[in-house]
């Protein structure tokens, strides 16, 4: 159960980041996927189109689901979530009915649609938003992490973006160019086999390094935002409190301590 007695809807509206990180601490390692100081990055982001209800988008679920909730339930707005885990949609609904929702009487089911299925799929992905009259003003990408998989979700993102957007992407630094080799070599290490070398040719520059490239040939005006997350990755408990799991992730190639500055980049364009 998520129904703990939080503080008043008054003073969740003066501090909403506070309330954020404490609904965000109660979820279970598995659906906590991204550090405390990110979370609160995509909620600030999310405050610089300085707009009420905006259309949300995200590949992949967890964490940045709450914080794009609480935008919707305190600014008004709808978002859209695809995943191909079904259950933790039916999870995450259920945290946030409990505890968001609840305090700040707000339905879930009228605010969040969470589809569980490929978000490039053009039958059901993030395009179909097209045939339902639907712009969308911000997308964080988190789903497979391979350069392929984010350029195709941003094109797909495109072509029903609002004529400004931002685009927000976890895990900013990777350079898997096809194949998430760190995640597979997970994987394996759990069925005791043998670890794949990575490819030359399955490197790229780092993704924010991409992703700037390709949207300054497409657009005039791309700014990258000064964000939360690079202020205060440093002193966020989150890295600690999950140490010994991240640790196994390092030697995996899945994080690393090094680059941990571009976990999170974030483009306002337009």
């Amino acid at each position: 159960m998520y129904d703990f007695n939080f503080e008043n809807k008054k003073n969740i509206k003066k501090n909403p980041e506070k309330f954020l990180i404490f609904v965000k601490r109660l979820l279970p390692r598995w659906a906590n996927g991204i550090p405390d100081s990110e979370c609160v990055a995509i909620f600030k982001t999310l405050k610089i189109m300085n707009k009420k209800k905006l259309t949300l988008l995200e590949t992949g679920s967890g964490a940045s689901t709450l914080a794009m909730f609480l935008y919707c339930a305190l600014y008004g707005g709808k978002m859209y979530s695809w995943d191909t885990n079904a259950s933790k949609g039916s999870f995450l609904r259920s945290v946030i009915s409990e505890s968001i929702g609840r305090i700040l009487d707000t339905d879930v089911n009228r605010v969040w649609t969470f589809i569980p299925f490929n978000s490039t799929d053009p039958n059901i992905g993030i395009r179909v938003l097209k045939e339902l009259n639907i712009k969308a003003d911000f997308c964080f990408f988190d789903s497979w992490h391979t350069l392929d998989q984010v350029l195709l979700e941003l094109k797909e993102f495109e072509t029903i973006a609002s004529s400004k957007f931002i685009l927000a992407f976890d895990d900013a630094y990777y350079t898997k160019r096809r194949i998430n080799y760190s995640y597979i070599n997970m994987l394996r290490t759990k069925l005791g086999l043998k670890l794949l070398k990575e490819p030359s040719y399955n490197i790229s520059k780092p993704f924010y390094v991409e992703i700037e490239n390709y949207l300054k040939l497409k657009y005039k005006k791309v700014k990258k935002i000064k964000d939360y997350y690079k202020q205060n990755y440093k002193k966020d408990i989150f890295f600690e409190y999950f140490s010994s799991d991240r640790k196994f992730m390092n030697k995996m190639g899945m994080e690393e301590k090094k680059k941990l500055k571009h976990r999170f980049d974030a483009f306002i364009v337009g």
